[in-house]
């Protein structure tokens, strides 16, 4: 079945946020092998279908946790007083706020995804001193336009952007060596640390 079939099953076929339809299908992919993820993430990119972003946001989450992130779901849509991030992954020691767009075709506002961070540190949703990084995830692989704009934006040393099939192959390294140390690894690359010195 194709996964917007497989999302009409479930409850009753729509997305929203606190829906059972929700609850169900991120129960379904949390069951899921990591190659029918991928296979997922990519349909979403290459079909249009209703909230195929949504659906896009939920498997990303999902790929979250096979990295051994301990992840928060977000909102599909912002509402008022409520904080708009799309994920919030936490490793023990870091955050990430994540960002999904399917595309990079628009300009991203880069002060508004930041913003949620800030917000999440006031929500007290993360340790005293662990502020939230931002992690853009996009749909695209060229996305010289966005890194250009990450670059020359104040936000630089607290953003990171990768592609949805980077992030795929993450997934499949981690899983194919199953080891602890390489999962840390792993998720000390997706932090905007400053690497003038390249030891690490």
């Amino acid at each position: 079945m194709a996964v917007e079939q497989i999302v009409a099953i479930c409850g009753d076929g729509k997305l929203r946020d606190s829906s059972q339809c929700s609850d169900q299908f991120r129960r379904f992919l949390s069951h899921q092998k990591t190659e029918k993820l991928a296979e997922y993430a990519r349909y979403c990119l290459d079909s249009k279908f209703e909230r195929s972003g949504f659906v896009l946001q939920d498997v990303v989450n999902e790929i979250g946790r096979r990295l051994a992130y301990s992840v928060r779901n977000g909102r599909y849509s912002g509402v008022t007083n409520e904080i708009g991030y799309d994920g919030l992954w936490s490793d023990g020691r870091h955050f990430l706020v994540i960002e999904v767009k399917t595309t990079d075709a628009y300009r991203i506002n880069l002060d508004v995804i930041c913003a949620y961070g800030d917000k999440v540190n006031q929500a007290k949703e993360v340790g005293k001193d662990s502020a939230p990084y931002t992690l853009i995830v996009v749909g695209r692989q060229d996305t010289c336009d966005v890194e250009a704009q990450i670059r020359g934006s104040r936000h630089a040393w607290n953003v990171r952007l990768i592609s949805i099939d980077a992030l795929i192959r993450l997934m499949f390294v981690n899983e194919e060596l199953d080891d602890a140390s390489l999962t840390d690894k792993i998720r000390q690359v997706l932090l905007p640390l400053e690497y003038t010195k390249v030891d690490n």
